[in-house]
């Protein structure tokens, strides 16, 4: 029997409902189905935040990962997202059942992340990378979710919190909505992206480094970085790692500064509205960050709205 942690216990619970309840009463069972089927025997898992994620090793040795997720339309697009990321850059599928929420992974081995690097200027040169390795032309045949549902979800924010909501004021979620529809009304190129490549999302392999866990989204390519420029900062001097990270982005990928400065600060305002939604705490450097996009981005280019 496995022992789950209180808090992810939580966490299904109140995302998911009497259906996470049930995933929950369901996942030993779940296990012990993926051993016999694919002789594996499954590990204690690794710190879990919104699926069960394990290491497990196969008769013949082998090191696989093995990842059960309530299935969800979140779930599906992942699945969806790793298959038009195959090959470089993104860790490859094993096998999969969908309709059960399983997924078995290539074990990427050591396996930090990328927030382990310490040099910041190289850990965005390989995200960077990383990026323009994944990255592919939207396609019709894609169900994956575009990026106006972000938009979407803003707006209901607002919707349910007309005056604001702390820290998040009235005045700074009227200009995050502007500034997603001004950026969606102008966009021109649209791929499929990760959706949440970040620091923790980009792991050590033998030879390279690899990313995982994407959501999937169709969207710019600018959109893309911004959960990066996010990720692993300090509470202080935010302006000026914040700067660097967009200029090795800028030069690598060729990609428009305007637009990454507007798009840091609409989705920076969508971020900390999402944990005030799901009652977390928020980071205080996300929400430090609206006010640098904002102060780059009118600076270099004039007001965002």
């Amino acid at each position: 029997m496995v022992i789950l942690p209180s808090n992810y216990i939580q966490t299904i619970r109140n995302i998911h409902k009497e259906e996470g309840e049930a995933w929950l009463g369901n996942l030993d069972s779940l296990i012990h189905y993926c051993e016999e089927k694919w002789s594996l025997k499954v590990l204690p898992p690794f710190d879990l935040s919104y699926n069960f994620v394990a290491p497990a090793e196969k008769k013949d040795g082998g090191k696989v990962v093995l990842k059960l997720s309530v299935p969800t339309k979140e779930f599906y697009s992942e699945v969806e997202a790793l298959r038009y990321f195959a090959g470089e850059g993104m860790v490859e599928i094993i096998d999969t059942e969908v309709e059960k929420g399983i997924l078995i992974l290539d074990h990427l081995i050591p396996g930090d992340t990328l927030a382990t690097l310490g040099d910041d200027t190289k850990a965005t040169e390989i995200a960077a990378d990383i990026m323009e390795s994944l990255w592919v032309a939207e396609t019709t045949a894609s169900n994956l979710p575009q990026v106006e549902e972000r938009e979407q979800s803003l707006i209901n924010f607002f919707k349910a919190n007309p005056t604001g909501k702390a820290p998040i004021t009235q005045d700074l979620l009227q200009s995050a909505m502007q500034t997603f529809r001004s950026l969606l009304d102008e966009q021109e190129d649209r791929y499929i992206l990760h959706g949440d490549l970040h620091h923790y999302n980009i792991l050590r392999a033998e030879t390279s480094w690899m990313a995982i866990d994407p959501k999937g989204l169709v969207g710019e390519r600018e959109y893309d970085t911004i959960q990066f420029l996010l990720n692993n900062l300090p509470e202080d001097n935010l302006e000026e790692i914040l700067s660097k990270r967009i200029a090795i982005l800028k030069k690598k990928l060729n990609l428009n500064e305007r637009r990454v400065l507007a798009w840091g600060f609409a989705h920076s305002v969508l971020s900390i509205c999402w944990s005030l939604e799901d009652g977390e705490e928020y980071s205080v450097p996300f929400y430090k960050s609206i006010f640098v996009f904002e102060k780059l981005h009118n600076e270099k280019f004039g007001c965002l709205t």
